[in-house]
């Protein structure tokens, strides 16, 4: 079972693993994220139940029989390696994923403070100007997937998330007026289309209850970002 709020955040890469993986998964995800303070929902007793297992009190959090994790990497990681799909993966593929999983995770905190008014709209925008380039360059020519494969890795996944996913991801650079273009970031934005369109993602969120990519709880989004 995979605990996390219903928002992209920390969540969505290992939700959309499990997909992609061929896993079957609990997704748990607790609603609403945010109370009427902007804050994240306390009523939702997500503390508690992290610390009935050792953990301080963050998300996401997975429980697979007697295993329990926490740490986004970790359980993204550990939802990989169990996948049927990704079990022919070679260590080079593995570390290559794992870089961008690692960057999307720098990019989540980095976006995350804006929200948190930890840093200012021109703090963020030096940021991305020095993640987006750094990403687009990694990125493979010819609109191939990271590892060259027929499908999508979690390294695709990590970067479709980064591009894609409301909270924080795009939400933070649209406030800060320094969200990512399909001009400026053409490799990284035709990998997101591409692995949101692939067949077990696609499904996946289309069928998603709360729309967790996409999820814009704040209303920062425009008309034409759809859930």
């Amino acid at each position: 079972m995979l605990t996390y709020f219903s928002i992209c955040g920390r969540g969505e890469v290992a939700r959309l693993i499990a997909a992609a993986g061929e896993v079957d998964i609990t997704d748990n995800v607790l609603a609403p994220a945010f109370d009427e303070t902007g804050g994240w929902n306390q009523a939702l007793k997500y503390k508690e139940k992290a610390g009935a297992m050792g953990f301080p009190g963050v998300l996401p959090l997975l429980e697979h029989d007697n295993l329990k994790l926490y740490q986004t990497t970790a359980i993204e990681s550990y939802l990989a390696a169990i996948s049927p799909k990704f079990a022919s993966l070679t260590p080079v593929q593995k570390a290559k994923d794992e870089m961008f999983q690692l960057i999307k995770s720098d990019i989540n905190g980095t976006t995350e403070s804006l929200l948190f008014k930890k840093i200012d709209g021109p703090a963020l925008t030096a940021a991305m100007d020095k993640f987006y380039p750094i990403v687009e360059g990694l990125l493979p020519e010819g609109g191939a997937y990271i590892n060259g494969l027929a499908y999508p890795t979690p390294g695709d996944i990590a970067v479709m998330v980064t591009a894609m996913g409301c909270m924080p991801f795009r939400a933070a650079p649209q406030m800060a007026g320094c969200a990512p273009t399909a001009d400026k970031y053409p490799k990284m934005m035709a990998l997101a289309a591409k692995v949101a369109a692939y067949g077990p993602i696609a499904t996946f969120l289309a069928a998603s209850e709360h729309k967790t990519l996409k999820a814009d709880p704040f209303g920062i989004m425009p008309d034409d970002y759809k859930a």
